[in-house]
């Protein structure tokens, strides 16, 4: 995929994820925190089946024993702690404030993994120009959720 092409596309599907918290947070007063975050989670794992299935279908799946046991449930380990986690933080930090945060502490922690080429990725070095943007997305967080 073109960096162009994926720019956007990461861009609008992280404005939609923007409206995930207050959803989820929004069910979780119907049904309970952890409740709502195993229905959306359900609802996720539907969606995700038919899109497999009208794009190629689930046959990959019987290779899933060729990767790392860490990979292998990580992704979805870290997915429902985040999902588990946001019907109780937006509460305290808004959708603006919880975003800020989580995005924070993603590049933060992205940038440690790229530095070190762990879980497979290319090794990119830690610069000043990365710790500067870290530094400005910090104050961002800050100014976004102080009172």
């Amino acid at each position: 995929m073109d960096r162009g092409v994926a720019l956007v596309v990461a861009a609008a599907v992280g404005a939609a994820v923007a409206t995930q918290a207050p959803l989820n947070s929004q069910l979780a007063r119907s049904v309970g925190g952890l409740q709502a975050s195993v229905f959306a989670l359900g609802v996720s794992l539907v969606a995700l089946t038919a899109l497999a299935l009208m794009t190629g279908g689930l046959g990959g799946l019987r290779e899933v024993g060729d990767a790392p046991c860490y990979a292998v449930v990580g992704g979805g380990a870290m997915g429902a702690l985040y999902v588990g986690s946001i019907v109780y933080t937006v509460r305290a930090l808004g959708a603006g404030g919880l975003t800020a945060a989580t995005i924070s502490g993603q590049l933060a922690f992205a940038v440690v993994i790229d530095h070190y080429g762990w879980l497979g990725v290319q090794r990119s070095p830690i610069s000043a120009g990365k710790l500067a943007g870290i530094a400005l997305l910090a104050a961002g967080t800050y100014l976004v959720v102080r009172d």
